[in-house]
Order: structure tokens, then sequence, then C-alpha cells
């Protein structure tokens, strides 16, 4: 599954008295409010190819469609809105997942099916605005410099980790807006792992247990390398486009990884040249602080590139970072605003 926390950006459509041609009724629900926050997936094949189905109600109305007594408040109970709370009941929340957008794979193909469009479940891509996959996380946890420079084959000993504040973290379309001050800024493309299980010293053989799914990552840096709040500035680390759950990428030691720069290559590498691989990131943070449900762990950026490419950023350009089989996170840059 992708799995993405979206905003409805233009109202829903108004429910009618009988919404589909098979007059199944879904009018005594709730509507869905314009801006609020919820938990969806990316359809992936058929007419509505990625549209999002809003995942909480869909499955209100597949209950709905069944006469069940409560639906909205069984739903919330089996597949909730929110995608913290979302990932503090896997595996169950992901089964409940799967098999609704089954459901609406089905539904929404069928000539008598009901209308999802009007009944709230599926929104048109363009209808919508994508936030962070996991808006807020407990804790985010990153590695600095996990690909060794060109030329330098040796790892160090231990992984230098660092924190985060979870007020740093942006989304898909938010933009980067530059600091009004000649600090100097830095930034890191990379595969973020989100967590699933509560990992606490979990073995290398356990760690990719833990994980519940992956995004792409960009992290800014401004000031200071030594400045402990460097990384922490809000809206310098942003994750996206969705979450990717666990089972659709197999292997994450062997993804293809690119950074751009107003669509000029950077950098390129693999995820299998991490000098410290996920599941051992994960089995040493563990083993000094717990990782909970929806937690980040940014594994790493690629290396500096090359001088000659290097370059200060500036207002409008656009940083893209792609790995393969996750997705593309493309930010805009913005100079600071007048008076900041």
């Amino acid at each position: 599954m992708q799995l993405v926390s979206f905003e409805r950006a233009v109202p829903p459509p108004r429910p009618s008295a009988s919404i589909g041609a098979a007059g199944l009724g879904f009018e005594a629900l709730e509507g869905v409010t314009q801006g609020a926050r919820r938990l969806g997936a990316l359809l992936a094949a058929g007419t509505r190819a990625g549209s999002i189905v809003d995942l909480n109600r869909a499955l209100a109305v597949k209950l709905a469609a069944q006469d069940a007594g409560a639906p909205e408040a069984e739903a919330n109970s089996l597949l909730p809105a929110d995608a913290l709370a979302f990932s503090r009941r896997l595996p169950d929340a992901e089964r409940a997942a799967r098999d609704v957008i089954r459901w609406v794979e089905s539904a929404v193909e069928r000539y008598d099916g009901p209308d999802l469009i009007a009944a709230g479940v599926v929104t048109p891509r363009r209808h919508v605005r994508l936030a962070a996959p996991v808006p807020r996380p407990g804790k985010i946890v990153g590695i600095s410099c996990n690909y060794a420079p060109a030329g330098e084959r040796d790892a160090p000993e231990e992984p230098l980790f660092f924190l985060e504040a979870p007020s740093a973290l942006g989304g898909p379309e938010d933009e980067l807006r530059l600091p009004a001050s000649d600090e100097p800024a830095s930034f890191e493309g990379g595969l973020a792992v989100v967590i699933g299980r509560t990992a606490r010293s979990v073995s290398r053989d356990d760690a990719h247990g833990c994980v519940a799914g992956y995004c792409v990552a960009l992290d800014f840096r401004f000031g200071d390398a030594a400045d402990p709040l460097a990384r922490s500035r809000d809206g310098s680390t942003l994750v996206g486009p969705a979450l990717v759950t666990r089972d659709e990428i197999g292997d994450p030691q062997q993804l293809g990884l690119r950074v751009l720069l107003s669509r000029r290559p950077l950098q390129t590498a693999r995820t299998a040249t991490m000098l410290f691989p996920i599941a051992e990131l994960i089995a040493r943070v563990s083993a000094r602080v717990t990782l909970e449900p929806g937690d980040l762990v940014l594994t790493g950026g690629l290396p500096s590139p090359p001088a000659r490419l290097a370059r200060p950023l500036r207002d409008g350009d656009v940083v893209e970072v792609e790995i393969e089989r996750i997705g593309k996170l493309a930010i805009y840059v913005r100079a600071a605003a007048s008076g900041t």
C-alpha cells in the first residue's frame, strides 16, 4: 500500500438522499470536512488510478452498505482516520486497510456501484493537499554520513546519531523557506524508515519486523553542524510523498537513490552502500531509546556533491530526491519572507 495523509483542498460534494445506482443511502453518515487531515491510500489501478481513498470513510460506507448498526463508530475502532493512531494499531489496522481498498477498487469500477466520490470516499488527486505521511512522530532519529565519500571505504566503528524536534517535520507539498540571515544551508536526501511496532533492544534479525514502511526524506541543516538545533528548524525535514508499506519494497538495501538541484543531478547511490544498514541502525538505536509506532529513523543522506556542483541554495530552486520503488520528493525553495 501507499499510505498518505491528506487534506481536501476543495469542499466535498454534498451527498444525495441515495448515493449511487444501488440506492444504498449513506446520507445518515456525517459529512466530510474540508481541511481536516485524514489517512488515505493511493488507488494504484483502474479508471480512478492516482485518486485518494479516505480509508476510514471507505470503511464506514462499506459498513453502512452492510446495514451495520453504528458504521462510523465501528470504522473508527478498526481503521482510525489519524495516521499516528493507525500506526499504533498495526497490524490489525493494516489488514483492515487492505480489505477496504480491495472493496473500493471493486466498487468504483461497477456501473451499479455506489457513487464513492459523492460519498466522500474517493477524491481526485488534484483536489487534495498531501501532508507528511506520519504528521507528528514522537521522535525523529537521524544518522550523519551513512554513505562513504568517494574513495573512502572504511566504515567508522559507531554511527553518529542525532535527534530532531518533531516540529521540524514537513510534507511533500510544503516549501522550504530560507532564513533571512546568512546562515549556511546544506541538505541531504535519503531513505526514511517509519516504525510500526515498539522496538526496545531488538536484534538485527528482528529489526525489519518493527518497520511499517518507508518514505523519501529531504533533511536541511541551517548554521553550524555543531549546533544541536541546526536540523530542528520548523519545516526543515520533509518526508513523503507516501508511506510505502514494507511488503511492497522487499529488501530495502537494494534501492537506487538520486538527488537533483533544479533538475541538475548532484548525487546517486544505492542503499546497498550504506555504512550501517537499516537493521543495524534500528538495533543500535533501540538499544539506547525505545522506538515507538510512528517514529522516524532517517538512514542518512548521500555524501556531499563534488565542489564543481555545490552552490548555495537560492530562491526558486527545486531540490528533488528520488528513491526506486518509493517515489519522488520535490521541494521548492523560497527566500525569507520580508521582515523575518
